[in-house]
């Protein structure tokens, strides 16, 4: 009889044994929970842009993000490369409500036709400077997008372009003293009309492809200045 109670006794410790093993992974060491990672919250800005004259652009804005912040609203011209010169209007505005409306006029830098991005971007480095805590704590920008066309100057991009890069050339190479080579001026920045400057013995040269005057000493056969768009002094 005590035999037989010993060798149930061991039948029990062998059966609890094995069950305590089986909850033991294949490595040998318990099985421990994960712990759900938190979700961040996903924020969003979406974008929605009408023009409404050749230069002004409406952009209909609705945002997630905790307010107030700070946000860059811009139109951009399309197929810009990155060596081009920037051909858009942009300004940083605050953002207020969940739904705002923000114009943006391009007539002041004035812009070609053509087809632009309409774009309203946070920025964390600076947009939530006065902001909420829960949006200082937003680490990765956030943007909205739409497209719009605008008819602009009526010049097209390409246009704009070249006048960007004669106007650069001139900003590069030109200052005071610079000889005047007529046939170099005119193969970089087109043809031109003259006119008598207000400085005594001076001519200036309008091209008006570039959209630039240079003023030349007749005496020394040197630029004395250069102006942005048409001018005799």
């Amino acid at each position: 009889m005590k035999k037989g109670i010993l060798l149930l006794a061991a039948v029990v410790i062998i059966a609890a044994l094995a069950f305590a093993f089986s909850k033991k992974d294949e490595s040998g060491t318990k099985t421990v929970e994960e712990v759900p990672t938190p979700q961040v919250e996903a924020y969003e800005i979406s974008v929605e842009a009408t023009a409404i004259s050749a230069y002004k652009v409406l952009l209909k804005v609705q945002t997630t993000i905790p307010l107030p912040v700070d946000v860059m609203a811009s139109v951009s011209i399309k197929d810009q490369k990155p060596t081009d010169t920037y051909i858009g209007a942009s300004r940083r505005v605050t953002l207020n409500t969940p739904e705002q409306i923000i114009e943006i006029d391009g007539s002041s830098e004035n812009l070609p036709r053509g087809a632009y991005f309409a774009e309203v971007t946070f920025y964390p480095r600076w947009g939530a400077e006065s902001g909420p805590a829960a949006a200082k704590k937003i680490k990765e920008e956030i943007s909205g997008q739409d497209s719009v066309a605008l008819a602009g100057s009526g010049a097209s991009k390409d246009d704009t372009d070249r006048k960007n890069d004669s106007q650069k050339w001139v900003m590069l190479n030109v200052e005071i003293g610079t000889p005047w080579n007529e046939n170099l001026f005119v193969s970089k920045l087109g043809r031109f009309t003259k006119s008598a400057a207000d400085l005594n013995l001076h001519d200036a040269y309008y091209f008006p492809d570039t959209d630039m005057t240079i003023i030349v000493s007749r005496i020394k056969g040197t630029v004395a200045i250069w102006r942005m768009g048409r001018a005799t002094k």
